[in-house]
C-alpha cells in the first residue's frame, strides 16, 4: 500500500525524464503556464526553469533538461546533479515506452529512498489496459498517472496533485522493473514520419526542411530590418545624435560614433532581434510538433561524417540568428562533439549581423546575387573546416523512441520562444553593448588604424586593395563592422572586380569570429578553447581565401 508522505510546504519537486516526453508541457500546467525563472545550478552555466506550483505557491517545481542515455552533455550531467540534491521527483515517461524509460532512468538516477511520482504522458496515443494498469501500480508501489501533458484536463491535474500528496519512497531496481509489461510496438501513421525514416529520401527531405527553417525567417527578418532602419534613423538616431553633439568628443565616440553604444547598439538590436525572434519561432514550432527530432535523426548519418550528430545541428542553425545564443545551446551537445559544434557555429553560422551586412555590401556593389554563392561557399568550407580540425568521432546516443508528430499548441510555442528571447535580451545584448564600448575606445585611441595597417600585407597577398583593410578589421569586433566599406555609398566596392568583392566579404566574415562570439566561447569553454577556435578559424580562412583567389584569378583573367 502507498504511504501518505505529502510534500512539505516550501519544498521543491523536480521533473525528470528523457527528452521529448512532455516535461516542459507538464511544467507549464503545474505552474500555471509560467515561463519559469532561469537559474544557474551551483554556479554552472547551465540554466534550468523554476516555477511555483499553481495549487500551492509555496511548493517549487524544477523543469530539468532531458536526460540522454549514457550521455556526457552538460545539460544531462547538470540535470542529474540537480536531481540528486532533491528528495521529491516526478518521473515523466512516455506511456508507450514506460518500461524501457523507467529502466534507463533507474540506471541513471539515484532514486533509492526518494519520494517519487510517475507520470506517463501521451495518453492520447497509447494507454495500457485496466489490467496492465493495476499490475503496473502494484509493481511500482508509487503513484502513477496516465495523462496527455499537452492538454492536461482538470481531472488529470487533480490526479497529479493527489499523486504528489501521496508520493512514496522508491524501492525498486532494474530486476523488478523488468517485470513491467513489454513496450508496445509503435505504429507511425504520419506520411512525414515515414518519409523521414527512409534511408535515402529521409536525409534529403530533412535537409530541405532545415534550409526552409532558417531561409524563410532570415529573408523576412532582412526585409523588416531594411524597412524599419531608415524610419528609426529619422525618428530615433538622428535626434539622439543632435542631442549629444555638444558633449566632449570622447563621449560622442562612445555613445554616437560608428561603434557607439546608442547608435550601433540600436542597429544591433534592429538587425538581430527579428532574426532571433523568427528563427526562434521556427525552431519552437519544430520542437513543439516533434518534427525537429525526426529531422535531426534523419541527418545523423551525414553529420557524423564531419564529426557531429543530428542534434548538434540545432545550435548551428540557431547561429544564423545569433551566435551567442547558439553557443549557449551547444550545452546540450556531447562533450565529444561540442567543440566541433562550436567551431562550425563560429565559422559557418552567418549571424543576423553578418547576413545583413553581406547583403548590404553585395547590393551596394550592384551584385546582390553574390549572396547565394557566398552562403554556399561558407557552408562547404565550414563543413571541411570542422572535419579537418575536429577529428573525434561522434558518439552513438541511443534514443528509446522518436517523439510523436503532434499539432501546434500556442502556449507551448510561447513558452519555448520566451526562453530564447530571454537568452538574447538578458545575455547576448548586454555583451553586444560592452563590445560597442570597447570598439569605440579603440577607435578613439587610434588602435583601429594600426590594426588596418598590419592587415594590409595580407590583403595584397589576395590581390585585394589596402583600402579594404578597415572593413576586415572592424569585422573582428562585430560582423556588421564590414559595412564600413559602404562609406561614400559604396564607392570603393564599385571600383572592384566582382571576384574581389566576393573575397573581401568572405575574408571579413571568416578571418575571425566577432568578439561577442569569442567572449561567449571563453565563458562557456575557457580561454584555451576560445584561443584554439580563433587560431584554427584564421588558418582555414587564410588558406581557403588564397585558394579562392587563385581560382578566381585563373577564371577571370
Amino acid at each position: 500500500m502507498l504511504t501518505d508522505k505529502s510534500i512539505e510546504p516550501g519544498g521543491t519537486i523536480a521533473l525528470a525524464g528523457l527528452e521529448s516526453v512532455g516535461k516542459s508541457a507538464l511544467f507549464r500546467h503545474l505552474t500555471g503556464d509560467q515561463t519559469g525563472v532561469e537559474t544557474n545550478v551551483k554556479g554552472s552555466t547551465v540554466v534550468i526553469s523554476k516555477g511555483s506550483m499553481k495549487r500551492d505557491s509555496r511548493i517549487k517545481v524544477v523543469d530539468t533538461p532531458g536526460i540522454r542515455f549514457k550521455d556526457d552533455s552538460i545539460t544531462t550531467q547538470m540535470a542529474l546533479n540537480q536531481i540528486k540534491q532533491l528528495d521529491e521527483i516526478i518521473l515523466v515517461v512516455k506511456a508507450s515506452s514506460l518500461k524501457e524509460e523507467l529502466l534507463l532512468l533507474e540506471e541513471q538516477l539515484q532514486l533509492k529512498g526518494k519520494k517519487v511520482v510517475v507520470v506517463a504522458t501521451h495518453r492520447d496515443k497509447f494507454q495500457p489496459s485496466e489490467e496492465d494498469q493495476l499490475f503496473i501500480r502494484d509493481l511500482l508501489n508509487v503513484p502513477i498517472v496516465w495523462c496527455n501533458s499537452r492538454s492536461l484536463s482538470t481531472n488529470e491535474q487533480n490526479e497529479i496533485w493527489q499523486a504528489i500528496q501521496c508520493s512514496s519512497n522508491w524501492e525498486l531496481n532494474n530486476n523488478l522493473l523488468s517485470f513491467l509489461p513489454a513496450q508496445r510496438e509503435e505504429k507511425r501513421s504520419s506520411w512525414l514520419e515515414s518519409l523521414l525514416s527512409k534511408q535515402v529520401i529521409g536525409p534529403f527531405l530533412a535537409l530541405i526542411m532545415v534550409l526552409c527553417m532558417f531561409a524563410g525567417p532570415v529573408f523576412i527578418a532582412y526585409l523588416l530590418s531594411s524597412y524599419f532602419q531608415p524610419i528609426s534613423e529619422r525618428l530615433l538616431l538622428n535626434p539622439l545624435k543632435e542631442a549629444f553633439m555638444n558633449f566632449p568628443e570622447f563621449f560622442q565616440v562612445l555613445l554616437i560614433g560608428k561603434y557607439g553604444a546608442l547608435t550601433l547598439g540600436w542597429y544591433s538590436f534592429l538587425w538581430a532581434f527579428p532574426v532571433v525572434f523568427l528563427i526562434g519561432l521556427s525552431v519552437a514550432v519544430t520542437e513543439e510538433t516533434g518534427v525537429q527530432e525526426h529531422m535531426t535523426h534523419a541527418l545523423n548519418p551525414w553529420l557524423k561524417k564531419i564529426g557531429l550528430t543530428g542534434r548538434d545541428l540545432v545550435p548551428v542553425l540557431t547561429g544564423f540568428g545569433c551566435n551567442v545564443v547558439a553557443v549557449m545551446q551547444s550545452r546540450s551537445c556531447s562533450s565529444c562533439t561540442r567543440g566541433a559544434c562550436i567551431s562550425l557555429i563560429s565559422f559557418g553560422s552567418a549571424c543576423s549581423y553578418q547576413i545583413g551586412a553581406s547583403l548590404s555590401l553585395f547590393g551596394s556593389a550592384g551584385h546582390p546575387v553574390l549572396f547565394i554563392p557566398y552562403i554556399f561557399v561558407l557552408f562547404i568550407v565550414g563543413a571541411v573546416h570542422t572535419r579537418i580540425w575536429e577529428k573525434g568521432s561522434a558518439p552513438l546516443t541511443p534514443v528509446p523512441s522518436l517523439p510523436y508528430l503532434q499539432s501546434i499548441t500556442w502556449r507551448g510555442i510561447k513558452f519555448r520562444l520566451m526562453g530564447i528571447l530571454k537568452q538574447f535580451l538578458g545575455q547576448a545584448m548586454p555583451i553586444f553593448i560592452i563590445i560597442c564600448f570597447i570598439a569605440s575606445l579603440f577607435q578613439y585611441m587610434g588602435v583601429m588604424k594600426g590594426m588596418a595597417a598590419l592587415l594590409s600585407p595580407l590583403l595584397t597577398l589576395f590581390s585585394l586593395p589596402e583600402e579594404a583593410a578597415p572593413g576586415v578589421v572592424f569585422s573582428f569586433f562585430r560582423k556588421d563592422g564590414m559595412m564600413v566599406l559602404n562609406e561614400g555609398q559604396g564607392a570603393l566596392l564599385q571600383t572592384l572586380e566582382i571576384w574581389q568583392i566576393f573575397l573581401i566579404v568572405y575574408l571579413a566574415s571568416t578571418l575571425s569570429s566577432c568578439l561577442v562570439t569569442l567572449f561567449s566561447i571563453y565563458k562557456e569553454m575557457g580561454l584555451k578553447q576560445a584561443g584554439s577556435v580563433l587560431v584554427k578559424q584564421m588558418t582555414t580562412s587564410v588558406v581557403s581565401t588564397l585558394i579562392l583567389a587563385v581560382f578566381f584569378s585563373a577564371l577571370f583573367k
